[in-house]
């Protein structure tokens, strides 16, 4: 699976339950203002079924990444918490090293094992481009996991050289 595809699902994790709420909510609004739309009861119905569908899509994407976590060791979990869910307090991840490059390769290995996890279980990229993509938060959320992730690379490549480059290069010009 693409490793954007599995930032945005972790990402969204957290967030799976209250947007299927939301989806409730629409579709009760829906149901109790259909009296007053004067559109085709099948177009009304549809529309109905489309956030139906898009529950059901949300549920089966919960049950994914929850089959994913399992496959995970505690550290793994740590992890992916401090990073994508956010749910534990502060005091829990008091002494966590996140801030060193080790914290950050780790990062980097574990979303590439969790995308490889996510293709065994049969969450493909067709799968969550045909299922999710096709909800507003999941095609909102991928923009801004991408745009954030360009954000870091971008600090990364306007690093001022070392000294000590700085004098080789100032040697190689002088000789």
């Amino acid at each position: 699976m693409n490793v954007y595809y599995a930032k945005t699902a972790l990402y969204a994790y957290s967030n799976l339950q209250t947007i299927a709420s939301q989806i409730d909510d629409i579709v009760e609004k829906k149901a109790l203002s259909s009296m007053n739309d004067y559109s085709l009861a099948l177009t009304q119905c549809e529309r109905i079924v489309e956030y139906t569908q898009q529950k059901d899509a949300l549920f089966a994407l919960k049950i994914r990444i929850e089959e994913v976590l399992d496959k995970l060791d505690f550290e793994q979990i740590d992890l992916i918490e401090y990073k994508y869910f956010k749910r534990k307090p502060k005091e829990y991840f008091e002494g966590f090293d996140f801030e060193s490059r080790a914290y950050f390769r780790k990062q980097t290995k574990l979303i590439s094992v969790v995308s490889e996890l996510f293709e065994k279980s049969g969450t493909t990229d067709e799968w969550f481009e045909s299922t999710c993509l096709k909800i507003d938060f999941f095609k909102e959320l991928l923009k801004r996991t991408i745009a954030h992730e360009k954000s870091y690379s971008k600090k990364g490549i306007y690093k001022k050289p070392t000294t000590a480059k700085v004098t080789r290069d100032k040697m190689r010009l002088s000789a």
